[in-house]
C-alpha cells in the first residue's frame, strides 16, 4: 500500500480485504470479519446487498449520470420518498455526493435565507471535512458547551436553565444546526427539554433550524432520523452515510417554506454529480429495504439488546465507565485499555473503531446484523474485559 495515502487518522489494520457479505468480511487468506462498523458507518443494510446490488446493475445499463438540461425521473421519485420519511411534505431534495457536500449546502442554503450573523451549534458536534461548517469561525458561529453548564449537575444534562443559556445571543442567530446525538463520535444526546428551549428560541425570530442527519440518519438510531426522537420539525436536513449504503450519494433536503424563499433569492448551485440518477436509484432502493425489512424496529429492538448486555458486564467491572446508545449506534467508554480491547477484539475477528483520544469504541453495525454475531461479540468482549480485570 505504499502508493496511498492513509489520511484518516486511523491505523490500517488489514490490507487485504477481498470479498463483503453483509456484515462479514474476508481477507485473501479466506479469514472472517464481523463488521460491527458498517465502513465508517455506511453500509445501512448490509455489504454488496443483492437488491442494491441489482438495482445498482439495471440503473447502469441505463443511465447513471445527467446534465444540467436533463434528468431522469428517479430523481423526483427518490426526492418524494425522502421527503416523506422526513416529514417535509411539500419540500424539496438536492442530490449530492457526501455527508459534508450536504452539510455545506444547507448551511449555504439558510445563509441565502437569513441575514443574522451567526449560527448557534453545539460544542461537540462534528460536521464534515471541508466549508463553513467545518471552519466556525467565531465572527459567524456561536459555540454552545451543553456538557460543562452551570445546571448540568448531578447527571442531569443541560435543561437551559443556567446563566451560560441565557448569554447565548440569540437576537444574533439566524441558524440553529443541530447533530442529534453523535457527539463527533461519542454518542451523546441533548436533553428535550435544551433543544425545545433552543428551538423555540430560534422559530420565535424565523430563524432556520438544520439538522446534520448524515451519522443519525436512515435508521442508525431507530428512527428515520435522529431529530425524530424529540419530536421538533426542521427546515432543512442533511442526510448521508446510510443513503447509499456504501455507494457516494448525499442528500440536502428542505422544507416547503424554506424552498419558497429560495426561489426569491434566485439561489445557484452546481457540481458535475448533483442529482445523478444512479445514486438516487440507490438511495430508493435503501430506503424500500429498510421499510419492507422492517429495519426500523429491528434497530431499536437489536440497539436495546446490546445495551443492555453490555451495561450488566459493565455492572460486574471496573473497567467500564459508560454505554451510551440510540438504536444501532452505539459508544463504549472505558475507564482505559480501549486500545487493548480492540485490538484484542480484532484478533477474534470483530472490527470496531476507537475514537481519536479517548477511550471509546463505537459500534454502528448493519441493520442487517445477526442476533447470533451479536451474541458472539457480546461473549468475546466479555473475555477481554475480564482479562483486563486481571491485568
Amino acid at each position: 500500500m505504499k502508493n496511498i495515502i492513509w489520511s484518516t487518522g486511523h491505523t490500517l489494520e488489514l490490507k487485504d480485504i477481498v470479498k463483503a457479505d453483509n456484515c462479514y468480511l474476508y481477507d485473501s487468506k479466506g479469514n472472517k470479519y464481523i463488521d460491527f462498523e458498517s465502513g465508517v458507518w455506511c453500509t445501512s443494510v448490509g455489504h454488496c446487498n443483492s437488491r442494491v446490488n441489482n438495482v445498482i446493475q439495471l440503473q447502469v445499463n441505463k443511465i447513471s449520470h445527467t446534465g444540467f438540461c436533463y434528468c431522469n425521473p428517479i430523481i423526483e421519485k427518490t426526492a418524494q420518498k425522502i421527503l416523506e420519511i422526513a416529514n417535509l411534505k411539500g419540500g424539496k431534495c438536492e442530490f449530492l455526493c457526501s455527508g459534508s457536500e450536504a452539510v455545506e449546502y444547507g448551511m449555504r442554503v439558510a445563509k441565502t435565507i437569513t441575514d443574522k450573523p451567526l449560527t448557534l451549534t453545539f460544542s461537540d458536534s462534528y460536521f464534515g471535512a471541508y466549508g463553513e461548517a467545518s471552519k466556525r469561525d467565531n465572527d459567524k458561529w456561536h459555540i454552545y458547551n451543553w456538557l460543562e453548564c452551570s445546571c448540568n449537575t448531578n447527571n442531569v444534562d443541560c435543561i437551559g436553565e443556567c446563566s451560560e443559556f441565557n448569554n447565548i445571543p440569540f437576537e444574533q442567530i439566524g441558524i440553529f444546526l443541530f447533530e442529534p446525538g453523535s457527539s463527533s463520535g461519542l454518542v451523546r444526546f441533548p436533553s428535550q427539554k435544551l433543544i425545545n428551549k433552543i428551538i423555540e428560541r430560534i422559530k420565535r425570530d424565523d430563524g432556520i433550524i438544520i439538522i446534520n442527519e448524515i451519522t443519525t440518519g436512515i435508521g442508525r438510531t431507530g428512527k428515520w432520523f435522529g431529530f425524530q426522537h424529540y419530536n421538533i420539525e426542521a427546515d432543512i436536513v442533511s442526510i448521508g452515510k446510510g443513503l447509499g449504503n456504501g455507494y457516494p450519494v448525499s442528500a440536502t433536503v428542505i422544507s416547503k417554506s424554506v424552498s419558497d424563499l429560495l426561489e426569491n433569492k434566485k439561489y445557484l448551485y452546481a457540481q458535475s454529480h448533483q442529482n445523478d440518477p444512479l445514486g438516487t436509484s440507490i438511495a430508493n432502493e435503501v430506503i424500500d429495504i429498510i421499510s419492507d425489512e422492517n429495519l426500523l424496529e429491528r434497530s431499536e429492538r437489536f440497539g436495546k439488546l446490546i445495551v443492555n448486555r453490555l451495561n450488566e458486564l459493565k455492572n460486574t467491572t471496573s473497567i467500564i465507565k459508560a454505554i451510551r446508545g440510540r438504536g444501532l449506534m452505539i459508544a463504549i467508554e472505558l475507564v482505559k485499555h480501549a486500545d487493548f480491547v480492540r485490538n484484542e477484539l480484532l484478533k477474534r475477528g470483530y472490527i470496531l473503531v476507537k475514537r481519536s483520544s479517548v477511550e471509546v469504541l463505537r459500534m454502528d453495525p448493519a441493520l442487517t446484523i445477526k442476533e447470533e454475531d451479536i451474541d458472539s461479540f457480546i461473549e468475546s468482549f466479555k473475555q477481554i474485559i475480564e482479562k483486563v480485570d486481571n491485568k
